[in-house]
């Protein structure tokens, strides 16, 4: 009974993280891509495609225009401020981010963006049919405040 009721948990965990990590039902297209994302902060955490650290978390503020900021403890903050890392721009279904401010400069494409389940505001940034980031996507003056999927 043990071991039907451990392989039973385990069954739904699986099945419930392949329905979570879905790149190819409720997929954000063309302009909605920027209107999702324009203006918005990105709470962002590794999904299985991730090849960083599973511990990685971040907020990234997408602002109008293409500029990308690491939100940190906000621009007023004297220690630790919002600091510009690079840009983001949209072509097509598309989503391609560089991150110049250090060396080397990296460059990250999503080749889609969906939304997970059909209400909220949680998104899958995916490469393929690889899910590489969910993220919360918030509007939001004061960061993430730990608000990560």
């Amino acid at each position: 009974m043990k071991r039907i009721l451990a392989l039973s948990v385990l069954f739904l965990a699986v099945a419930t993280g392949n329905a979570a990590a879905d790149c190819t039902n409720n997929r954000v297209t063309g302009n909605a891509i920027t209107t999702l994302l324009t203006g918005k902060l990105v709470c962002g955490r590794p999904a299985a495609g991730y090849t960083g650290s599973p511990n990685d978390r971040w907020q990234e503020e997408h602002v109008s225009g293409g500029a990308l900021f690491d939100y940190k403890k906000g621009p007023t903050d004297k220690v630790d401020p919002r600091v510009q890392v690079g840009t983001w721009d949209r072509n097509g279904n598309t989503v391609r981010y560089v991150y110049n401010r250090y060396t080397p400069i990296v460059n990250v494409t999503y080749s889609g963006i969906f939304q997970v389940g059909t209400t909220g505001n949680t998104y899958s940034f995916c490469q393929g049919v690889s899910e590489i980031v969910q993220a919360n996507v918030i509007t939001s003056s004061t960061g993430c405040g730990g608000t990560f999927p």
